[in-house]
């Protein structure tokens, strides 16, 4: 009975690990650049960082390193600021703005990261927005 709960629990294991790998992004968080980490961007600011593990960049800040933001509601945009180098991270400062601040925001953006045409990494981050 053991060896078989082992072989299970073992196979199942695998499954999780491998699908895993070949799953959708992982999820990012965001960050103000001083140690406080969030769950997710929110609209209408400028002083969010998204953090990318350095190894998903090749160890390396690109020089032309540009995003590509999918997932959102229509009129929401993010657009990459600048990029810092922290520890084992890339911070990417990003913009995050919505057309009309009387829709609430609830979103899950994928954001690629390339270098030129080539696709680096994507990530998964929750984007928010209340209504005003």
């Amino acid at each position: 009975m053991k060896k078989t709960l082992m072989t299970v629990t073992a196979a199942l294991a695998l499954t999780f690990t491998a699908g895993s790998a070949f799953a959708a992004p992982f999820t990012a968080y965001a960050t103000d650049g001083n140690g406080q980490q969030y769950v997710g961007l929110y609209t209408e600011s400028s002083w969010m960082a998204i953090e990318v593990p350095l190894a998903d960049l090749g160890y390396t800040v690109p020089s032309d390193l540009s995003i590509d933001a999918a997932g959102l509601s229509d009129g929401t945009t993010i657009t990459l600021d600048r990029v810092d180098r922290q520890g084992e991270y890339a911070l990417l400062y990003v913009t995050v703005e919505r057309a009309d601040t009387g829709v609430n925001v609830n979103d899950l953006a994928q954001i690629t990261v390339k270098s030129g045409d080539r696709a680096l990494t994507t990530v998964s981050i929750p984007v928010f927005g209340a209504s005003q």
